[in-house]
This record gives C-alpha cells, sequence and structure tokens, in this order.
C-alpha cells in the first residue's frame, strides 16, 4: 500500500505495484514518529500545543527545533510563579533509546546529572550544556525519558555552512576550541567521563536573548507543520509531522568575534570506569587510531577528534576523506590516510592493538592498501586557498598534537588550553 500527501496522489500504477510486494512505503519529510519503538524507532508524536507535565511543572510545547536518530528537540514554555513566559528546550527520547538507558546499554541519564553537579566552580562547567531538568513522558509508542536543557542556537557544522568559503577565521576557530577543550577538561576529569561523540553538530552557539526576544520572534515566526499525509497501514488518521524551526542566533555578531558554545550531545557518552574491550565508539570520520586497532582507549579519543575539527572549521573539508575499492575497506583507507599524513604506527603503540594483524603485516604497512601519498597536515591546510599562510604552521603543529597516534602520550584537554596556538585568545 503506497501512502500518499492528502492532496497528492500517485499514479495507480505506482500504488498497485508496491501492494504487489505487500509492503507499505511512506514519505517521511523528518523523524518517523510512526515507526515503533520495536522497528528501532519510537519517536513521541508531539504537536505544538502539547503538553508535558512533571511533578514540579508542565511544559507547553511551542515549537520543534530538530531531531536527530534517537530524539527529537522542542522548544517550550511554562511559568514559574511570573507573569512572563520561561523558555527550555526539551529533549524527547525515543522509546528504544529509553529502553537502551533503563536497561543499561546508554549513559545518557547518568552522564548528564553528572555533568550538572560534579564541580559548578571549574571553568569548563559553563562550557557544557547542563540538564535542567528530567523525567518521563508517555506516548502510544511507549515510555520517553526527556532532558529539559537552556534554549540554544545553531550547532557549528550548520553554522560553519553559513559562512563564506564555508569556513572559520583562525581566530575564530581558536576561540571555539577553547572553550570545547574547557568543556572536555571538566568531563573528563571531574565527571570521569568520556564523550566520544566530539563533532561540530554536538557544539551549540549561546545565544544572548531575554525570554521576550524569544516570545516575539514566536509571534512573528509561527510554527508550520506538513501537509498531512494519509496511510491506513500505518494509522488510521492523518499523519502530521512538525517541521523543524531552530531558532535564530540573537546576539552573535555577523563577525563571529562574540560567539560563546557549549558542548552538548552526551547521548554517546561512557564513564571512564565502564569501558570495556570491544566497546565501539566515535564517528567513522574521526575514529581514533586505537579505536580502529583495536587498542584500549579513553578519553584521549576526545582530544583526536578536536584535531579533525581544527582542520574541518579552517578548511570547510574533512581531514581523512575516505573511500572504498573492491579490495580495501573505509577502515583500510581510514588508516591509509593517517599514515600519509602522519606517518607510521609506532610498533610500541601496534603491539597493544589487538586488531593490528587485520590491517597491517609485521612491518606495519597496511595490507591491502598498494600505494601511499604522504603529505604533511601543513600542505594539506596549503591546498585550501582561505587558510591565511601565516596561519598554516601554527595550526598544523596544533593539530598534529592532538592526532599523536599513541593515546597514553597524547596531550590532555588541560595541557593543550596552554599551547601557544590560543595566545591571546579568551573565552
Amino acid at each position: 500500500m503506497a501512502c500518499t500527501s492528502i492532496n497528492e496522489k500517485p499514479p495507480l500504477e505506482e500504488e498497485e505495484k508496491e501492494e504487489e510486494k505487500g509492503r507499505i512505503t511512506f514519505r517521511c519529510e523528518e523523524e518517523p514518529h510512526v515507526l515503533t519503538g520495536e522497528q528501532g524507532f519510537g519517536f513521541n508524536p508531539l504537536r505544538i500545543g502539547d503538553l508535558l507535565s512533571t511533578p514540579h511543572r508542565t511544559y507547553e510545547i511551542v515549537r520543534k527545533l530538530g531531531f536527530g536518530s534517537g530524539a527529537s528537540v522542542w522548544l517550550v514554555r511554562f511559568h514559574d510563579n511570573v507573569a512572563e513566559n520561561t523558555f527550555l528546550a526539551i529533549k524527547v527520547l525515543t522509546v528504544n533509546l529509553t529502553a537502551g538507558i533503563l536497561t543499561n546499554q546508554y549513559w545518557e541519564q547518568e552522564a548528564t546529572q553528572t555533568i550538572a553537579k560534579a564541580n559548578p566552580e571549574h571553568p569548563g562547567y559553563v562550557r557544557c550544556l547542563q540538564m535542567r531538568d528530567t523525567f518521563f513522558c508517555n506516548s502510544y509508542h511507549g515510555q520517553h525519558i526527556a532532558f529539559a536543557f537552556d534554549v540554544m542556537g545553531s550547532n557549528l557544522d550548520r553554522l560553519r555552512k553559513e559562512q563564506p568559503n564555508k569556513v572559520f577565521s583562525s581566530l575564530v576557530a581558536k576561540r571555539i576550541i577553547k572553550q570545547v577543550l574547557l568543556a572536555l577538561d571538566y568531563i573528563h576529569t571531574e565527571c570521569e567521563l568520556v564523550h566520544t561523540d566530539v563533532q561540530p553538530a554536538n557544539i551549540l552557539v549561546c545565544l544572548k536573548a531575554s525570554n521576550t526576544t524569544i516570545s516575539q520572534y514566536l509571534a512573528s515566526n509561527p510554527s508550520e507543520t506538513y501537509e498531512p499525509q494519509i496511510c491506513l497501514g500505518l494509522s488510521p488518521d492523518p499523519i502530521i509531522t512538525v517541521k523543524s524551526q531552530p531558532l535564530p542566533n540573537f546576539g552573535l555578531d555577523t563577525s563571529l568575534d562574540n560567539i560563546t558554545v557549549k558542548l552538548s550531545d552526551f547521548g554517546e557518552a561512557v564513564p571512564i570506569r565502564k569501558i570495556v574491550p570491544g566497546l565501539d565508539c566515535q564517528p567513522i570520520l574521526l575514529s581514533a587510531p586505537e579505536v580502529i586497532l583495536g587498542h584500549p582507549w579513553s578519553t584521549p579519543v576526545d582530544i583526536w577528534a578536536v584535531g579533525c575539527i581544527v582542520f574541518e572549521f579552517l578548511t570547510g573539508s574533512t581531514l581523512f576523506k575516505v573511500y572504498t575499492y573492491e579490495s580495501t575497506t573505509i577502515s583500510d583507507s581510514h588508516l591509509r590516510r593517517m599514515i600519509e599524513f602522519l606517518g607510521n604506527f609506532p610498533e610500541d603503540f601496534l603491539q597493544k592493538c589487538k586488531n593490528r594483524d587485520e590491517y597491517l603485516d609485521e612491518n606495519g604497512d597496511l595490507w591491502r592498501v598498494k600505494k601511499m601519498f604522504p603529505q604533511p597536515i601543513d600542505e594539506g591546510l596549503s591546498v585550501y586557498k582561505h587558510v591565511l599562510r601565516e596561519d598554516i604552521a601554527p595550526a598544523a603543529a596544533f593539530i598534529k598534537k592532538c592526532l599523536v597516534f599513541d593515546p597514553s602520550v597524547r596531550p590532555t584537554a588541560s595541557e593543550l588550553l596552554q599551547d601557544e596556538w590560543f595566545s591571546g585568545v579568551t573565552d
């Protein structure tokens, strides 16, 4: 059975073809909120005006800010015995992810609670997105964990792509990275957590806006929904999906010179004490060598990711571009790019890698890669015309410090904060 917009029906032959296959097709504009937890999802199908009640207060849904693979994020307002609206962002997990947390497969709830209370006096505390409330809510899919956070602006992946040449200036990149390192120093040392998912999409711009400013913006920019769809195989009622409409970056100068950020999304965070051999982590393109090669990993994986992010901020391009061929895997390609940029893996590091023989021969050369094209980091930066010549050597030196192969000698966040690359940079 084919599913269609109410006002747009596909050709009959297309619908019949789908019926013959005995399957249901559905055009999903955003998160697939019609799919269940058993199907790997179970998003809460919230709508504008819905109320989420907790023992402390009631939140009213006023706007959808976005969604990810395991949650949707909503702007809510509430009154705490005052006339003015107060706004927060509510992250509502899927039924599937909620079940994973409740069965100790994920540690987001523990991580956010630890981050909120470990040491508010640490300078990195304010550089982490802090949980303001947590509660359970229900939908016809089941039970959802929800977290309330301060309202934030764009993620840095989106913000970078909006800039000229889709890059940040060296000064802006330094300011951002310094704040991220403060956050990492806090979660590594005070919270004893590994983030494992440090990437531009999880670094958010701090808004400089009052509740009144947000209220006025909402009044002139109302929430929108997509056209209802009819799909009787999935729902007897029209399927309504709310559009994601992030707020603008109130108070952010076009130069970005006054940018402040917070590290967010602790959904993949792992308590250091719970790291076990074989536990997977990190997005593929930001994976540290110890993760791929099966070396014990911990907080240094976050530092590796920082080095990759600096390159991306300055060039608009991924540091480790990977390609697959019939004879090689993504990991082969990734390791090849590491060697081309940084040289061969040290033998004392490889001796602790349980996956070494899967990728490397006794000489430390890749089994399935026959040609290498070495290119130092500074050369990699210099091919991008918008990277200023005077910025290349200092940036390359900092990136290489983050990308030391052996995690046992890779600098900590605290050590990197003392690096000369940050000279004169305020946070």
